[in-house]
């Protein structure tokens, strides 16, 4: 099966990331579940229902961001591989 297949089948998922544990990214995680506990408990009922809504709200923003990075990745790495193939041309002319 080829890369574009993987791709289209969902064989691959370039949004799926792996966290190493003790990293930054891996630090930064467990301490913003820590404050989210920690702020939680303090909340009401209202309180609570609102910081979900906010925090479905950031989710959704993040995906909509992590997307639009893709794509613009992708659109970048083709134009550099046009690029490249094009200075093939010239390679046979040195």
């Amino acid at each position: 099966m080829t890369t574009l297949e993987d791709l289209y089948y969902g064989n691959i998922s370039p949004h799926e990331r792996y966290i190493k544990r003790g990293s930054r990214v891996d630090k930064l995680v467990k301490l913003i579940c820590k404050n989210e506990e920690s702020l939680t408990t303090t909340l009401t009922e209202q309180q609570k229902e609102t910081f979900e809504k906010f925090k479905d709200c950031q989710s959704e923003l993040a995906g909509l961001t992590e997307r639009d990075a893709f794509r613009d990745g992708f659109i970048l790495a083709v134009r550099i591989m046009v690029e490249a193939m094009e200075g093939l041309e010239t390679v046979d002319d040195i």
